[in-house]
């Protein structure tokens, strides 16, 4: 089977990777005028720009992985590398939980094999319904626990 990330999720992601130049550019529109120092404004114009362009590739970098399940493996592809573990192999999982007030909680499927290789895969990008067969399909191959860091905002 073959999950892809869903567009709602990533269109989440979009908004909140382009949200630091909406801040600044709102308030360079409306403070430009009053301001005397204004290449404080700039640099601070700039500093929004690369962290909004640095939360946009990583979200393009997560919502390329694809995620392979059958009853011989798992595999995760993307961009730099494809990942394979055999359910056999697998000798440690967890499924990392954080609640997030501003959207579902969020969920990262970490798997390790017998030779150290690492699987992660960040649950949450796929559709509710998707997930959970993800999810449950993994249940039923490994024991999985689950491990609830603190909420964030």
């Amino acid at each position: 089977m073959k999950f892809n990330p869903s567009r709602k999720s990533f269109l989440g992601s979009l908004l909140w990777a382009l949200s630091p130049v909406l801040v600044a550019s709102i308030v360079t529109y409306f403070m430009y005028e009053s301001i005397t120092w204004k290449w404080v404004l700039w640099i601070a114009n700039g500093f929004m720009v690369l962290l909004s362009l640095y939360l946009f590739t990583q979200s393009i970098f997560v919502h390329l992985q694809t995620l392979y399940l059958d009853d011989s493996c798992i595999r995760t592809s993307s961009l730099l590398c494809t990942i394979e573990l055999k359910w056999q192999d697998i000798n440690n999982a967890l499924l990392r939980e954080r609640v997030n007030t501003m959207s579902r909680t969020d969920h990262l499927l970490m798997l390790q094999s017998y030779d150290g290789h690492m699987l992660f895969f960040n649950t949450s990008t796929l559709s509710p319904k998707d997930e959970e067969t993800v999810l449950e399909k993994v249940r039923e191959k490994t024991t999985l626990p689950v491990h609830r860091d603190s909420p964030s905002l």
